[in-house]
Parts: structure tokens; sequence; C-alpha cells
């Protein structure tokens, strides 16, 4: 039986919050409901390598080359807060220009992410693409989210125009670059992919 379907009693935001705290694992908050980031306890299992390896590797790269333009690059500790879908999740990176609005004055939920990176998986790829982006796009700092393929060297980017429509952008190939519009930074995918074990495909 799954933990959702456990947990009889809808969880305040404040109750979550208090029990994510005390806990072995993290869990997202979907509506009342605590949901386990990497699978159903106890054959929880976490992020594998390769998925550890890609966060490690755009975390090393992105925050020296944003750190003189007031901004932070967050690993996976950092909860978001979406208040018009009642959610807390925890992207892969976090990427935040300027002061961070904290929710209650706590200093792990914030609410006004610029650039948000998930870094897919089988059991997470179907939610990210669908309503982890759709709760995205409520928060008007939410600027670009970009999905990078733990499987293959494939780089997808969703970028918020004027209309408030968003262009879709993928790059391929490990000796492709890929230039994050929002922060005006660009990476070389085989340095995004340093160290990550699998056969490429171009």
């Amino acid at each position: 039986m799954s933990a959702e379907l456990k947990q009889k009693k809808k969880l305040t935001p404040e109750e979550y919050l208090e029990l994510e705290e005390k806990a072995e694992y993290k869990s997202e908050y979907w509506d009342g409901v605590m949901v386990p980031l990497h699978g159903d306890p106890p054959e929880l299992v976490g992020a594998n390598i390769n998925h550890i390896q890609i966060v490690s590797n755009l975390t090393t790269l992105l925050s020296p080359l944003l750190r003189k333009r007031d901004c932070r690059v967050l690993p996976s500790e950092m909860k978001i807060w979406i208040s018009k879908r009642g959610k807390f999740f925890y992207p892969d990176v976090v990427i935040i220009c300027g002061k961070p609005h904290f929710v209650k004055d706590r200093k792990d939920v914030i609410e006004n992410p610029l650039v948000l990176i998930e870094v897919l998986s089988g059991s997470t790829e179907a939610k990210d693409r669908a309503e982890k982006f759709w709760s995205y796009q409520t928060l008007e700092s939410f600027q670009e989210y970009v999905l990078v393929s733990q499987d293959r060297t494939v780089v997808e980017q969703f970028i918020r125009q004027t209309d408030g429509s968003w262009r879709y952008l993928a790059t391929i190939g490990i000796e492709s670059t890929v230039t994050f519009e929002t922060i005006e930074t660009t990476l070389q995918l085989q340095d995004i992919y340093d160290l990550v074990e699998f056969e490429v495909e171009d």
C-alpha cells in the first residue's frame, strides 16, 4: 500500500512541515498528503548515482558563475512552496537571484525561484513534466524550467515569454552547449554529464 493511501487524515501545511523536520526521508506535500520523494518506505530507494552526479555537476558549475550576480544555486535540500496549488516540492536545483522570500521565516522554504532544474528519472519524469511544471508556473518569479535526462545527453528548457507562453528548446549530444537564457549562462553538456556512466546517444 502506498504512503498516500496509508495517510487517512489530510495534513495542513504546518503539520507537514513539522513531520518533515523529524522524518528519516524526504517527502513532498501534495494537497494535504505527504508523498515520499523517491519511493514508498520501507522499499524506499534514493536517487541513483547518475542523478546525484548531475545535480552535483550543475551546482558546482553554476555557483561560481552566478555568485557575482547576487544569485544562489541551491541543491535539493530547499523546498518550494506553491501556495496556489497547496504543494511543497523539492526541485533538484533551485536558482534564486536577489533576496530569497522565505515562507513564514523558515530558512528551508522559499517561494521566489527564478530557475528550477529537475533531473529526470523513470519514477519522477511524468510528474516533473506535468503536475510539477504546471504548479511551478503559478509562481510569478519563475522564468525557466530545465529538465536534464539522467539516461542520455539531453537537456530540455521551457522559457517564459512576455505574453505568458513558454518557449521549448532541446539540446542533444555530448558535444553540444546549452544556454540558460534567464541567467545568461552557457554550459557544455560534457561538463554537465562529467563522470556520468552511460552510453551516450548523440
